[in-house]
């Protein structure tokens, strides 16, 4: 399996499936999913539609999200998607980016240039998180040039062709580590290197509303569990820039900053303290600025 090449599916058509499931609350025939899913009278036709499905199903199983019941044809959802209640994509995309980040389907990142598993896309989006959200947002016409060196050898492109970077267009933004810009024109697909969702859905994760948490100690759990992000094992294990535990870098803190100013966490600084993180911020561009803690906030809205 490549994640995003042309036999696996993009991530709308597995989040209808798994709505269905979620919505059913038991196993549903394949038949039946099918019939909801992917009727005749849909105008693009029912071979394409029948296609889309089958994708879905294919790439759901091989993330081990999805279950077929061998003897009756069933489908249900399973794994860490079977508490998905259908209705939450924000859930949704964690247990994507979980399914898609395990280590068993990235083992030897940096050491060929093997697709199996998630690998293809795992090493597109590190590279992609190397660069600064600050930029132009990316199309395909800048990323074949800024992709050209990345990696070593041996571990192929960052992408491999246009092919390849559309696909990558749908998955960044579904895992919460890319963004489209608001106003995009033309086919390119461009890209922003937007962590600031999967950021955010992982602090909530780990830490409570009024938690206090040194930032470096933050960064460090972050990217334990981002592990694409620069300074993150698999951006490590494909000879990265490594920023350092005590540099956030580019992407993370643009995230970090955006959630201080949508206060879902705010940042602090004790001028007596001995470990501190250097965040990148665009409005101090000639010296980066110092953050001894982070401090969850209540979700504005939650």
């Amino acid at each position: 399996m490549a994640l995003i090449n042309v036999d696996a599916s993009r991530p709308d058509p597995m989040w209808a499936v798994v709505r269905l499931l979620a919505h059913s609350k038991k196993p549903v025939s394949l038949k039946g999913a099918r019939a909801l899913l992917s009727p005749p009278t849909l105008a693009s036709g029912d071979k394409d539609a029948s296609e889309m499905f089958n994708k879905a199903i294919k790439t759901l199983r091989e993330l081990g999200l999805l279950h077929i019941n061998e003897s009756t044809s069933e489908l249900e959802l399973t794994g860490p998607a079977a508490i998905l209640n259908g209705r939450d994509w924000d859930a949704f995309s964690a247990v994507l980016r979980t399914a898609v980040l395990a280590p068993e389907r990235n083992s030897g990142l940096g050491d060929n240039d093997e697709q199996r598993g998630s690998r293809d896309l795992t090493r597109a989006l590190a590279w992609f998180l190397t660069l600064d959200p600050m930029d132009a947002p990316v199309a395909w016409e800048q990323a074949q040039k800024l992709r050209q060196n990345a990696f070593k050898p041996e571990a192929g492109p960052a992408i491999v062709n246009a092919e390849r970077w559309r696909p990558f267009g749908d998955w960044a933004p579904a895992l919460g580590l890319a963004a489209r810009p608001l106003l995009s024109g033309g086919g390119s697909s461009p890209l922003t290197p937007d962590c600031t969702a999967a950021v955010s859905y992982v602090t909530q994760s780990l830490w409570e509303p009024g938690q206090q948490v040194n930032a470096v100690t933050a960064v460090r759990s972050i990217r334990e569990h981002l592990p694409v992000l620069p300074g993150g094992e698999y951006s490590r294990a494909l000879h990265l820039d490594n920023p350092g535990d005590r540099v956030a870098g580019p992407a993370l803190s643009f995230a970090l900053l955006r959630g201080s100013d949508e206060k879902w966490l705010r940042l602090d600084l004790d001028s007596d303290a001995s470990l501190v993180l250097q965040v990148t911020d665009p409005e101090q561009p000639s010296s980066p600025r110092y953050v001894s803690d982070i401090t969850m906030q209540e979700v504005p809205g939650a």
